[in-house]
């Protein structure tokens, strides 16, 4: 066969062949789960878990009463990736050739789902879900309306939790603590900031800051023990008029009271260690600060304040 022949045939076959080539080239593409932006809903197990992850960038969460997670996400040269299963949906980020830019998502979760928010750097905010943590490296940290237990954290950042359903640990190394509307223990942490608790139903709390105030308002648990140690700061205690044996331990601080105080056997008012209870004693209450006074007052008589 004369040599042109030849090459007419083969440039046949690969004109013939190159819109398969395409058609598999493209197939590959749409099935790659790496991407720039993404728009996408995907079913989740009652229970299931979701997990986001980013780098720079904000992290959104809303619940609705779908059995779907909703996911809106897009990434400044970063790209994308969703991992779904029925037990677990994860997105994440990396960066492409290098390069990082913000990244923003935007996810619906269903009410009964567990969610796990992680942040280098960027402010994390959620609403909905049956248990949450959330943590920020550089951001704030916003929590609220969980049905059970939260772990809300932020390194340089404030953090807040709101209608928390059953517990939670919150800690800031620098940046204010605020929490309302609490049910269950509270563990609440930092370096640098004020601890707020407002609205607690709690038989234990804790709290410990090192240069900040620390206010509380809430229900006490005649049962129920509450802790709070300050280095540098006042501590201030709204509640209600119910049975509570003080331990206060000041060193260079005051100590006022809106209700009648009964000494325990052998204390002294005004020395830096005074036991004494109110309303007969129950609650059992220790408060630490090394430079700062001490208020209990009548919950009510002012509320604590952001």
């Amino acid at each position: 066969m004369p040599a042109r022949n030849c090459f007419a045939l083969l440039l046949a076959a690969l004109l013939a062949a190159s819109p398969a080539f395409a058609a598999a080239q493209s197939h590959r593409d749409d099935d790659d789960d790496t991407q720039s932006r993404i728009d996408t809903t995907v079913a989740l197990s009652p229970g299931g878990v979701v997990e986001l992850s980013l780098v720079s960038g904000e992290i959104k969460v809303t619940s609705w009463s779908s059995d779907k997670v909703q996911i809106k996400a897009s990434t400044e040269g970063g790209i994308l990736r969703v991992d779904a299963t029925p037990g677990r949906v994860s997105l994440s980020v990396r960066s492409d050739r290098g390069d990082m830019g913000d990244t923003q998502y935007q996810v619906t979760i269903p009410a009964g789902a567990r969610l796990i928010a992680h942040s280098v750097s960027g402010d994390v905010t959620t609403s909905g879900g049956s248990e949450v943590e959330a943590h920020s490296t550089s951001g704030d940290v916003d929590v609220s309306t969980v049905t059970g237990r939260a772990t809300v954290e932020s390194v340089s950042g404030s953090v807040k939790a709101t209608r928390i359903g059953a517990g939670l640990r919150v800690s800031s190394v620098s940046g204010d603590v605020t929490a309302d509307n609490v049910t269950g223990d509270i563990d609440a942490q930092s370096v640098s900031g004020d601890i707020v608790l407002g609205g607690a139903r709690s038989s234990f709390v804790r709290t410990q800051t090192v240069s900040g105030e620390t206010r509380f308002g809430g229900t006490i648990d005649r049962n129920g023990r509450y802790e709070f140690h300050s280095h540098s700061g006042d501590v201030e205690l709204a509640i209600s008029p119910a049975g509570v044996t003080f331990s206060v331990q000041t060193f260079s601080g005051d100590l006022q009271s809106d209700f009648p105080m009964t000494l325990q056997p052998g204390a002294e008012m005004g020395s830096k260690h005074m036991e004494f209870s109110i309303n007969g004693g129950g609650a059992r209450v220790a408060v630490e600060t090394f430079s700062g006074d001490v208020t209990i007052e009548r919950a009510g008589t002012s509320a604590p304040q952001d």
